[in-house]
C-alpha cells in the first residue's frame, strides 16, 4: 500500500514542473544503459563460452564462484575500486608512469560508467549463460565431437539454440539495472553532461526542493521502465539466481587443444580479470593499512555501522518473508490451474520503481503529515525491502514449484497440509534458497546508497552515505579504509545467511 500511495503522489505531481533538458537526459539514461547492457553480453559471451570449454582447468574454474560477488557488492565500494585501477593516481597510471608514459585520463565521464556498469553485470551474465550452455544435452556434445563439427558449426548449431531463449530477457534485465542506476552515474558521471534521471530526480528534490519537476521525471521513468518490466516478463528465461555446474563429462571437440582457440580464451578470460578483479584487489590492497583502525575509532562510523546493519537484517528478514508468501501463493494458484503471470507482473513491477522513484513518491506523499527525515529509518527499510523483494522471490519461487510437483501427492496421502507441511517438509527443503534470498536482500539493502540520499541527515546515516560523503572531501585513505569495512560486512553478511540456512537444512526432515 506504500508502495502505491507513493506512486499516486508521483503521478499527482507529474503533470507539473519545467525542465528544458528533460528529454535530452532521458535519451542519455536510455543511451547508457543500451551501451552498457550490449558491452556486458561483448564481455560475458565469449568468457561463458571459454569457462565451458576450460571449466576443468585451474584458469576458469573459480570465475564461475566469483561471479556473484559483484551482485552483492555495494556500489560505492566499486566506485572506490574502480577509482583505484583506472583514476590518475591508479594501478594502471602508476604502471604507465614507472614505464615512461603519461598517465590516464580523469576517469569520470561517460567511459568510468560504461565501464562500472560492465564490472557489475558481465559476471552476472556470465552465470546466466554458462548455466545455459550446461543445459546442451551430453549426447549433443558427443554428436559434435563425433561428427568433428568446426568453432563456427558447433556455436551455431548446438550453443546458439541454447543461448538464444536466455539473451533477450538477460539483456532486458541489464538494461532496466543500468536504466536505474545511482550511485555510479553520482559518483563518477564528473559533471551536468553526464547525468541520468535518477541524478536528476534527486537533485531537484534535494536541492532545488522542485517537487513538481521531481514528479515529472520519476513519472518519465516510471513509464519507461515499466514498458522494459513488461517486456522482461515475456522474454525470462533461466533464474539468473540459478547455480551453473558443470555435471556432465564433455569430450573433447574439434579445435579446443588448438593454439589459435587457447590463445582466444586466454584473452577472454584475461580481460575478464583485468575489469572485473583488478577493482576487487585494489580495494584489499588500499583498504588495508593504519586508517581502517582509524575510521573503526570515529564516532560516525559507529552510528552507521548501527543504523545500516539493523536496517539490513530488518529489511531483508521481510522481503524474504513476503517473497515466500508470495511465492507460495503463486505455486498454489498455478496447481490450482489458475493464472500465475498477474502475480509475476505486479512483482516484477517493482524492478521498474527504482528506489530514487520510490523515495520521491514517499517524500511527496508523507512530507504533509509528517517529518520524512524524523521517519528516515523507516522509510530506507521499506524501501530497500521493496526494492529487493523481486530478486527474493525469483530465488525462492522456482524452487517452491519443484517442490510442489515432487510432494503434492505424498503430502496428501499423509495428511500434511498447512502449519505441519510447511513446518516439516518446505522450510527444511527450502533452506538453502531461504538464506540465500536473506543473503541477497540483506546484502542489497547494506550497500543502497539511494533512498538514504533523499532522508540522510547529521543523525541519520549509513555506511555508503559515510564512504561517498568521505570522497567527496578528497579523503582517500579514509575512503580506501571504509570500502574495505563495507565490503568485508557485505560479504559476511551474505555467506552469514547462507551458510547458516544450509547447516539449519542438513538436518533430518521428513
Amino acid at each position: 500500500m506504500a508502495a502505491i500511495g507513493a506512486l499516486v503522489s508521483v503521478a499527482g505531481h507529474g503533470s507539473a514542473g519545467g525542465g528544458d533538458n528533460i528529454l535530452r537526459v532521458a535519451v542519455f539514461t536510455a543511451m547508457q544503459a543500451s551501451l552498457s547492457a550490449l558491452l556486458a553480453l561483448a564481455l560475458a559471451l565469449p568468457v561463458a563460452r571459454a569457462c565451458w570449454r576450460r571449466a576443468l582447468t585451474w584458469r576458469a574454474a573459480w570465475l564461475l564462484p566469483f561471479s556473484f560477488l559483484s551482485v552483492v557488492m555495494p556500489t560505492t565500494v566499486a566506485a572506490t575500486g574502480l577509482i583505484g585501477v583506472w583514476g590518475q593516481r591508479g594501478f594502471v597510471s602508476d604502471c604507465l608512469a614507472f614505464l615512461g608514459f603519461d598517465g590516464l585520463p580523469p576517469i569520470y565521464g561517460l567511459g568510468a560508467v560504461l565501464l562500472a556498469h560492465v564490472f557489475f553485470n558481465a559476471p552476472l551474465m556470465l552465470r546466466v549463460l554458462n548455466g545455459a550452455l550446461a543445459s546442451v544435452p551430453a549426447s549433443q556434445w558427443r554428436l559434435s565431437a563425433q561428427w568433428g563439427l568446426s568453432e563456427w558449426e558447433r556455436f551455431r548449431q548446438i550453443e546458439w539454440p541454447a543461448l538464444r531463449p536466455v539473451i533477450p530477457g538477460l539483456l532486458a534485465l541489464v538494461y532496466l539495472l543500468c536504466f536505474t542506476s545511482f550511485s555510479l552515474i553520482l559518483m563518477l558521471g564528473g559533471g551536468p553532461a553526464v547525468t541520468t534521471l535518477e541524478v536528476n530526480i534527486y537533485t531537484a528534490l534535494r536541492f532545488d526542493f522542485d517537487m513538481a519537476l521531481a514528479g515529472k521525471l520519476a513519472l518519465l521513468q516510471l513509464v519507461i521502465c515499466g514498458a522494459v518490466v513488461v517486456l522482461l516478463t515475456r522474454l525470462t528465461g533461466r533464474s539468473w539466481a540459478a547455480t551453473p555446474r558443470r555435471t556432465i563429462a564433455v569430450p573433447a571437440q574439434r579445435g579446443d587443444t588448438s593454439t589459435l582457440c587457447r590463445a582466444a580464451d586466454g584473452l577472454a578470460l584475461a580481460l575478464f580479470i583485468i575489469i572485473t578483479m583488478l577493482p576487487v584487489i585494489a580495494i584489499l590492497l588500499r583498504g588495508v593499512g593504519p586508517h581502517l583502525m582509524v575510521v573503526a575509532e570515529w564516532p560516525a562510523f559507529r552510528r552507521a555501522l548501527i543504523t545500516s546493519l539493523f536496517i539490513a537484517l530488518s529489511s531483508g528478514s521481510l522481503a524474504t518473508i513476503i517473497a515466500l508468501i508470495l511465492a507460495s501463493a503463486r505455486t498454489r494458484r498455478s496447481n490450482a490451474g489458475l493464472a500465475v503471470w498477474p502475480l509475476d507482473l505486479s512483482i516484477s513491477l517493482y524492478l521498474a520503481v527504482s528506489a530514487i522513484v520510490l523515495g520521491t513518491g514517499l517524500f511527496i506523499l508523507l512530507r504533509q503529515v509528517a517529518d520524512v527525515f524524523l521517519l528516515a529509518p523507516l522509510l530506507v527499510m521499506l524501501g530497500n525491502m521493496l526494492i529487493a523483494l523481486p530478486f527474493a522471490y525469483r530465488v525462492l519461487e522456482g524452487r517452491l514449484a519443484a517442490l510442489a510437483a515432487a510432494h503434492d501427492k505424498l503430502c496428501a496421502g499423509l495428511g500434511l497440509r498447512g502449519w505441519r507441511r510447511l513446518r516439516r517438509v518446505t522450510l527444511p527443503a527450502i533452506a538453502p534458497e531461504l538464506g540465500f534470498a536473506a543473503g541477497l536482500s540483506s546484502a542489497l539493502s547494506l550497500g543502497d546508497m539511494t533512498i538514504v540520499a533523499l532522508f540522510s541527515s547529521q543523525q541519520f546515516q549509513t555506511l555508503p552515505w559515510l564512504l561517498y560523503q568521505t570522497m567527496a572531501r578528497y579523503r582517500a585513505g579514509e575512503a580506501a579504509a571504509l570500502s574495505l569495512w563495507l565490503l568485508g560486512l557485505t560479504l559476511l553478511l551474505f555467506t552469514g545467511f547462507t551458510l547458516a540456512a544450509r547447516m539449519l537444512g542438513r538436518r533430518r526432515h521428513a
